[in-house]
């Protein structure tokens, strides 16, 4: 006759003993306290009727403590099936963006040399990425980051924090834990996150590598983008990024976001552009991250209504007021990332010193207007790159700032468009018209009409 059993049986039959020898000491237990609150009744002054009736709801626990350790290890395989539920409905439930049919962009490489390929179809490809659906432990993440230590921590915001990490396979990652336990709230934030972020891949968005939702803490995997952000080299290095560099930047964001926008089904909208979610890899190329207030619209909707999430100085005027979302929210927010990179100002400008603040765009957008009729940037360009840049394309990225920044949101250009722009595939000549009749300059004056009576008279 076999005999063997296996090792979850065998555990089983250790613990009966265990099991068959609580219930008397519970029963115990039970009158215990019985007299400890019959005592309490007699000596109302005593302390020890209390004492004695603890000592009895202890040995009443004893049932309790045996089961709990019987099914330890169920109560493990439950909370590793949770997890992969989770990360199932996060990776698998949703739908999948696909390019659609009618879309004929064209992105050529242009000068930075960062552009995808010219070939529209190579781009359509793109939404076929399908992301490994790594699930790591509590423990893996902990250990690739030094116990999540101070050293490795990244950056803090209101979500959580962020930590640099290798993992088992020797990648670098970056690691976003979210405050809190594993929270609804948590998780819906993961969610909303993951659920972009995994279903989309293009060389200027960060990427998502896996996650974690063990019962410990909520976490998304990200790929370690090693160069800091486009906030830091602006506003805090003390290295100057110079033109090209810029230039090759806002192409490299206006790629991304045109991805999300046009070649994502339901389109997507980042909702939170600015220069502190672009980060640089070791030769300057952006990534678009940070995709935790992302948005889709379906091709139904002309916008969603929303509750207003983002940052101050780069809010669009009609989302802030009404809460309608669209792509053109996004342009605007990066025409006034483009403006960080022409004057090398910060979206708010403070003056410590008066105690006042000033918005970049109000300050800018008369100087733009302006330098669109002279071709004078001084009064705009960032000084410390003492005039080392091309006006051409100068030229092109105010004109592009400034279409991008428009104050009613049906005359902002698509980002497909503001990259042809950048690249200089079309000219500029367009948005420049509509900066300056915007600000009521004489369209004449742009076109280089002669001012006389009859061409005024004209126009």
């Amino acid at each position: 006759m076999n005999c063997s059993c296996d090792a979850e049986t065998l555990r089983w039959l250790l613990r009966l003993p265990l099991a068959l020898l609580s219930v008397p000491v519970s029963l115990v237990g039970c009158s215990v306290v019985l007299s400890g609150l019959v005592m309490a009744v007699v000596f109302r002054e005593c302390q020890f009727p209390k004492v004695i009736t603890q000592v009895g709801l202890m040995l009443m626990e004893a049932p309790c403590y045996v089961m709990r350790t019987c099914y330890r290890d169920q109560t493990a395989t439950r909370e590793e099936t949770q997890a992969r539920e989770i990360a199932h409905r996060i990776f698998d439930k949703l739908p999948e963006p696909v390019p659609p049919s009618s879309f004929s962009t064209t992105f050529s490489s242009g000068k930075s040399g960062s552009g995808t390929s010219s070939n529209p179809s190579s781009l359509a490809s793109l939404s076929s990425f399908s992301p490994s659906q790594t699930t790591f432990t509590y423990e893996e993440l902990s250990a690739a980051t030094d116990k999540f230590s101070t050293a490795n921590l990244l950056g803090e915001g209101g979500y959580g924090y962020v930590y640099k990490g290798k993992v088992s396979d020797g990648r670098e990652v970056a690691i976003k834990m979210f405050k809190g336990d594993k929270s609804w709230a948590a998780e819906t934030e993961l969610q909303a996150e993951a659920a972009v972020i995994s279903r989309v891949h293009h060389r200027h968005l960060v990427s998502l590598v896996g996650l974690s939702v063990g019962q410990e803490k909520v976490m998304l995997v990200f790929e370690f983008v090693p160069n800091k952000t486009l906030q830091f080299h602006l506003h805090e290095c003390n290295e100057i990024m110079d033109w090209p560099t810029r230039l090759k930047v806002a192409l490299g964001s206006a790629k991304g976001l045109a991805y999300l926008h046009e070649e994502c089904h339901p389109r997507i909208v980042h909702r939170d552009v600015k220069s502190s979610n672009i980060l640089l890899d070791h030769s300057f190329e952006p990534k678009v991250g940070d995709f935790g207030l992302a948005k889709y619209i379906s091709d139904d909707n002309t916008h969603v209504s929303t509750r207003v999430m983002g940052t101050v100085g780069y809010l669009a005027p009609e989302y802030a007021m009404t809460g309608q979302l669209t792509d053109k929210s996004d342009v605007f927010s990066f025409g006034v990332m483009l403006l960080e990179l022409i004057s090398g100002k910060r979206p708010v400008m403070r003056n410590d010193t008066l105690h006042t603040a000033q918005s970049l765009v109000d300050w800018a957008r008369p100087l733009m207007a302006q330098a669109s009729v002279d071709g004078n940037f001084e009064t705009l360009v960032d000084p410390r790159l003492e005039n080392n840049y091309d006006h051409g394309e100068m030229k092109r990225m105010i004109a592009c700032a400034g279409a991008c920044m428009h104050f009613f949101a049906a005359k902002r250009p698509h980002m497909s468009e503001v990259v042809r722009v950048l690249e200089g595939v079309v000219p500029p000549d367009e948005y420049i018209r509509c900066i300056v009749q915007f600000y009521q300059t004489p369209v004449s004056v742009l076109l280089g009409i002669p001012s006389d009576n009859s061409s005024s008279q004209e126009s």
